[in-house]
Order: C-alpha cells, then structure tokens, then sequence
C-alpha cells in the first residue's frame, strides 16, 4: 500500500537527522577573523525539525501531491517563520510552486497526448476517421462530456456536424449550423476560439431552435469552439462541451486549438491525397482513352482496308458481314429491301427475330442508325432508294469509332447492292424489251429481237412457265416475293395490258400458280391472282402461253376469284371454253336466247336471277336472300323464264345447258370484248 504523507514525512526527518552531524557555525569577528561558534542543543533540534519540514514539503511537490496537502504541510512549515508576513509569503511562493509544476505536468501529458494523436493521424487516410480520431482525442484529454466537429459544405454557408464522442442523442449528428447562427458564427467570422458558459442562457449568442433542440436534447451547458484552418481559410469547428455550468482554462482552449491544427493539417493531407489519387486516376483514365483511341484508330484502319478490298475485287455482302464481325466481335447481318436475309456473320445458326427494314422517307433527308430492341438498325441507302438495311445484334450504342465502321460498312454494302441491282435492271431491261416483242406482237409473228444472250446456255426447246399476275403493290415488291417462292431461275418480265408477265425457265419443280397465288397475298397483304401457261416450245411458243395464261387470269377475274391462281385444266368448264370452239355464241343462243333478248329489251335482271337461282342449289329462298328481294319477286322471274324457255329447262339436262349457257356468257363474252 502506498505510504501516508505523514509517513513519508517521518521517514524523510529520520534519515535526515541520521546522516547529521554538529557542525560549527562560522562568522566573522570585529576584526574580520572568522570565529567558529558552536550551537547549542536546544537551537540545533530546532533547525532539524524546521529542515525536516522542509524536506517534507519538497517531497511532496516533487511527487505532485494533491494541492490540499501541499497546502497543510506550506502552513506547518511557515509557523517556523517570523515575522507572520514571512510565512504567508513562504506559503504563496510555494502554492505558486505548486501550480508551476502542476501546468508544467499537464503540459507535458498534453503534449505526450498531442503527439499519440499526431501519430493516430499520421497512419490514418479515411476522412471520417480522422475527425473521430480528433473527436474522441479532445474529449479524452479535456475530460469533457461530449466532443464533436463539423465542416464547412463547398459553398461556406453552413457546417455540418461529421462526427460526435459522447452524444446521448441522434439529434447532433449531420445537424446543419448556419454559419451566422449559435457559436460557430463568430467562430467561423472571426476565425477565433469561442466559449459559452451556458449556451442555452447566452444572450450574447443569435440562437436557432433546431439547434437548440440539439443542446437540449444533450443537456449540454458549456461550450468551447476552435476553428480548424487551412492556408488561413476556416474549414471547420472542433466542439467540447460539459453538461454542467463552467468556463473553459486558456490552457484547454490552447489544447483545443492544438488538436484542430493536428485536424486541418490530416484533413488538408487526406484532400491533397484524394487529389492526387484524382489526379492519378484521370492521367490513367486519359492514357486507357488514349490507348483505346489507338486501338479503335487501329481497327478503323483495318476495316477500311478489308472493305477496299472486298469492292475492288467485287466481294459479296457475305465478305462485308464477315470483315465487319472479325473487326468488331459483334454479330451482323444484312437484310434486303422487304427484310429478307443476305448475309450474316457470328451466328451459330441462322439468325431469328431480325429487325424490320425501316422505311424510307423521301422528305426526311439522311437516313440515321436506330435501334429496334437489341438490334442496332443501320439504313442502306442509293440515291433515293432504300436497298436494305445492316443491323448489329448489340444492346447498346456502339462507340464512336465502331459506329463509324459500321456505318463505312453499310456504304460499302450499299456500293454492292446498288452493283448488284445495276447489274441486274440492265439485264432485265434487255429480257423485258424481248418479252414486249413477244407478247405485243400479231399471233403467229416471231420477234423482231434475237433471244437474249443471257439465255443462250438452256437447253433448245425446253419449256417456259408464263405467269400473269395482278396485284395491288409495286412491280418490284411483287417480283422480289416472287422470287422468294421461286427461287433463283432463269428469268424475263415486264408489264403489258395492266398485268405482270413473268416468264421463268427452271430446272427443277416449282409450286404451281394455285398454290402461288395464296401465299403471295399472305407474304404482300393483298389479293394476288395468276393465270398461268406452260410453253412446250420453250421461247418460240411464248407468244401462245401468254394468250392462254392472261385468259387464264382474266376467266379467274370474271368469276370473282380472289387470291387464287390456276391455268387452263385446273378452269375445269371453264378452261374448256378457250379453246377454239366456233358454235359457243350459237349455243347460248340456243339454250338462253329469248331470256337474253328480254333482259337485252325490258332492261330486266332474268339471267342474273337465273345465276344466283343455280349458285344456291336452286333454293329460291336463299336465291331471294343473295338477291335482297322478295322470294315472291324470285317466284315471278322464275315464271318468266319458264313462259320463255319453257317448262323443261328445269330439268337435269336442260338445267346444265341453261347453267352452261350462263358461264359462256359471262366468259367468253367479257374475253371477246376485251381483245377485240
């Protein structure tokens, strides 16, 4: 246990007066001889006892006793003194003593606190944890209730409060201080440390009530605030504060401002880090740019030469497709007009789910790259056409300098496909011009123009499909769907009579018109009807196919035909009356005459009622229903038709010459007005 002051004192005496012996005091005589004198007992207990009082004091202001001990033992030695004013300033001197050393020890523990701190700093990076460092550092040595410290925002107006040690409350942290309210703004005006007794109570202090709150809420009455300095500028406020009543020593407000230092100076190195590890990330980030633009330049420069090559020695859209993928890695491909598929690359199989082929506006000037979903739509565009369209299978915008490849790349399929379709008008005007000659001609004339060369390699006489077509869309959207069904053939067209005629040589079997006919008007979204021929003769019988296939078209017009198609046997009755029978006229005399003659001079609807009686089965009911008339009006041109046929037409026999008679008239009347 450690030792009484009494006891120290004792034991400080005893060793004292052991170690002592008499000593002879010296003086000097009269005459200035020295004189040894000898002190009597009484005299020398008496110096003992007053030096052991001393060595007594001396020992407890080395060991830094407690002020109220240093007190006692400075009264007991001063009763040694005389007169009485000696021993009260003995007593003072010696309290200052002991206030000198107690400033010096608290120095010494500030300064071994500030330098740990510095130490803290020194291996911290994190700005948080800087400001918690400081934080719990002030309160630690100021032996305060609460420490926090708050930064100004970038533009000065106010402090935020960044951190706190020893808050009993939410209400400090991120609190917002304006910078002309509560004790930070003369702080941050005057770049001064500030105090308040009694914050609450300061009248000297602009308040604010959700600062207020805050104190309240911490049951904080003094305050003490040094400012955090960087180059001058106020960056900052560090706080202490105590839940009781008191004023802040200099020496605490000096402790204060010591530890803000240490703070401005971690927080300016943590910001000259953080821009210099800004700074290093931009000059990494520019050398990764300038890297990337060099390998992009690279790339581009590749992909100019792959695509000069490919037009020099007339690749295909095939080579352009996979010029671009080795050069960008992304999956490609080239759709025509309609959307049909050219070429791609970097598919494992086909592609699916392709993109529409937008189409082009005459009036909006140059065409653009869009998107339609994960598809990157690229236009190719000729002068005032659209050809088709280069699409990148990516789900987001390319790059700068890809997206100037690929669109290098989409010129180049546009140079090719526009070859291409230059290369193949040529040649279809020089197969159409043929075609014209042939059709256009009397029956029985050859052309005037030789075969095309084009056509030179088939085989003499092999036959030749003639098609004519009629449609509601353009001539080319027709041929570019028909050539879809088709296939690549040998081939010639051209518009004559407001048909389509199209004369094809194949090789191998192809669908026939009626099953044609359905599937174009699926694939164009409109009714397609085709009449259809076969020329033995191969291009000397054209003239004849021709004849036969647009009347062919022409019976399936007459009989309301729709998306259909079909050639002379597939007519049935109906192909039979083109063939050269010289009598039809007089046999619909024969079996209809009189009907047509009334019609013909009371302007009345007896054949039309005599058709409409025969699509319905002869069931007048459902003839006056197809009619919109009254069955008593269908029962009275019924018996009209008998007083003018006569009573047997209705019978099985009779009834088909009648139904035979109708067609023909329909038919073949139409085909005879029509050419003449």
């Amino acid at each position: 246990m450690a030792a009484t002051e009494e006891e120290r004192r004792c034991n400080g005496n005893q060793r004292l007066l052991a170690s002592r012996q008499p000593v002879p005091q010296r003086c000097r005589g009269p005459d200035g001889s020295t004189i040894a004198v000898t002190e009597s007992p009484e005299h020398q207990q008496a110096l003992d006892d007053m030096l052991s009082e001393q060595v007594a004091l001396m020992s407890l202001l080395a060991e830094s006793a407690p002020t109220s001990t240093v007190f006692a033992a400075a009264e007991e030695f001063a009763r040694w003194g005389s007169p009485h004013a000696a021993g009260a300033l003995f007593k003072e001197r010696t309290l200052q003593v002991k206030d000198l050393l107690d400033r010096r020890a608290r120095r010494d523990r500030n300064l071994s606190a500030i330098f740990d701190t510095a130490k803290d700093l020194a291996s911290l990076k994190d700005l948080d944890a800087i400001l918690t460092s400081i934080a719990v550092r002030c309160r630690e040595i100021l032996s305060a209730d609460l420490a926090y410290l708050g930064l100004f925002n970038d533009s000065g107006t106010e402090t935020s409060i960044r951190v706190t040690d020893g808050a009993i409350s939410p209400h400090l942290l991120n609190l917002r201080l304006p910078i002309n309210i509560g004790l930070g703004g003369p702080i941050a005006r005057t770049g001064q440390a500030q105090q308040s007794p009694d914050y609450l109570d300061d009248e000297r202090i602009a308040h604010n009530a959700g600062i207020d709150r805050a104190v309240r809420a911490e049951q904080i009455k003094a305050i003490a605030g040094v400012p955090l300095k960087v180059s001058g500028t106020v960056i900052g406020i560090l706080f202490a504060a105590h839940r009781a009543e008191r004023t802040f020593a200099a020496d605490e407000v000096d402790m204060m401002s010591s530890l803000a230092a240490l703070a401005a100076l971690a927080i300016e190195k943590t910001q000259l880090l953080d821009q210099s590890r800004k700074a290093l990330a931009e000059l990494e980030s520019a050398h990764s740019i300038a890297m990337e633009h060099q390998a992009a330049t690279d790339r581009a420069a590749a992909a100019h030469e792959l695509f000069n090559a490919i037009i020099f020695r007339g690749g295909g859209l095939a080579e352009v497709t996979d010029a671009l993928y080795d050069v960008l890695s992304v999956p490609t491909v080239v759709l025509d007009e309609e959307g049909e598929l050219l070429a791609s690359a970097g598919f494992a199989e086909r592609p699916t789910n392709l993109p529409h082929v937008p189409r082009r506006d005459p009036d909006a000037g140059t065409s653009h790259e869009g998107r339609e979903g994960k598809w990157i739509v690229i236009p190719i565009d000729a002068v005032q056409d659209r050809l088709g369209t280069l699409a990148l299978l990516h789900p987001t915008s390319l790059p700068e300098v890809n997206a100037r490849i690929a669109s290098r790349a989409a010129t180049v399929a546009a140079l090719l496909l526009f070859w291409r379709r230059s290369m193949a008008e040529a040649g279809d005007r020089d197969r159409s011009a043929f075609l014209m000659d042939v059709v256009s001609r009397p029956p029985g004339a050859g052309p005037d123009r030789p075969a095309p060369s084009h056509f030179a390699n088939l085989p003499v006489g092999s036959p030749w499909r003639l098609l004519a077509i009629t449609a509601d869309v353009s001539d080319h959207r027709l041929l570019t769907a028909l050539k879809r069904r088709l296939g690549s053939h040998q081939s010639m067209h051209v518009r004559h009579a407001n048909q389509l005629l199209v004369a094809f040589w194949s090789a191998t079997a192809v669908p026939s018109a009626a099953v044609l006919a359905p599937e174009l008007s699926d694939d164009l979204g409109c009714d397609v009807v085709i009449g259809e021929a076969v020329s033995i003769a191969g291009l000397a019988g054209l003239r004849t196919a021709y004849e036969e296939a647009s009347k062919c078209h022409q019976v399936l017009v007459k009989l309301g035909q729709q998306r259909a198609g079909a050639n002379r046997d597939r007519l049935g009755v109906a192909g039979l009356l083109l063939s050269d029978v010289k009598d039809l006229r007089e046999f619909v005399e024969t079996h209809l005459g009189p009907v047509l003659a009334y019609d013909a001079r009371r302007s009345t609807d007896l054949c039309l009622t005599l058709e409409a009686y025969f699509r319905n089965n002869r069931r007048a009911q459902e003839t006056a229903t197809s009619l919109h008339v009254h069955p008593n009006t269908v029962a009275q041109r019924l018996a009209r038709v008998d007083q003018l046929l006569g009573p047997d037409w209705r019978n099985a026999n009779q009834s088909l010459n009648v139904q035979l008679s109708l067609t023909i008239n329909t038919v073949v009347g139409e085909l005879n007005q029509d050419h003449g």
